[in-house]
């Protein structure tokens, strides 16, 4: 099964400053987005050509935590303020992912776009750990097809780095993977890099 960094979420309490703060880092600007159905969030994109960064907020506190994605948003900024806190790796049919991990299976809707996800809940837990992601058909990426940025290059996560490998089911991605706690440190884009 083919598998691809698709993009990393950077939780934050302001969609506005958190998309100053990365312009000023990555030197590409935050568009679009809009509000996810029944979870709670709302985001902005940051295309790099190759992946994108996701800028995450709660919309609706009381529906984002009845959601993992939505709690693990405010359990993040509450915690420790803006930063990386999760990543998702792109399949082209995340129902052979979910029977292999035994993770349940759900759809996230935004604006008509629509994607079905699995790990969810055990990715929020364990953030070194990404969760699946498959577009529906006719949904485009919202990485966009920019050269000048570089893509994402690497994603630094801190962790078990038997336990992603088996997570990943030893696809060969560029994870960089250091001592610690659960968690996403880093993002390599082009030549330049976002911290946490």
């Amino acid at each position: 099964m083919r598998m691809r960094i698709d993009h990393v979420i950077y939780a934050c309490a302001d969609l506005d400053a958190a998309a100053a703060r990365v312009e000023a880092e990555l030197g590409v600007a935050a568009r679009g987005g809009g509000r996810h159905e029944r979870i709670g969030t709302r985001n902005r994109i940051v295309p790099l050509g190759g992946g994108y960064l996701e800028l995450l907020a709660v919309a609706d506190p009381a529906e984002a935590a009845a959601s993992d994605l939505g709690r693990a948003v405010q359990e993040r900024t509450a915690a420790t303020g803006d930063g990386l806190m999760g990543w998702a790796v792109a399949v082209d049919d995340v129902e052979p992912v979910a029977a292999r991990l035994g993770t349940a299976i759900s759809t996230i809707a935004r604006s008509g776009l629509t994607a079905r996800l699995t790990g969810v809940a055990e990715a929020m837990r364990e953030p070194s750990l990404p969760f699946f992601i498959a577009r529906d058909p006719g949904v485009a990426d919202p990485a966009g097809s920019r050269g000048g940025t570089g893509g994402i290059a690497w994603v630094e996560v801190s962790g078990d780095a038997v336990r992603l490998e088996d997570w990943l089911g030893g696809a060969a991605l560029p994870v960089r993977v250091v001592e610690g706690a659960p968690a996403v440190r880093a993002i390599g884009v082009g030549e330049r890099e976002l911290r946490g």
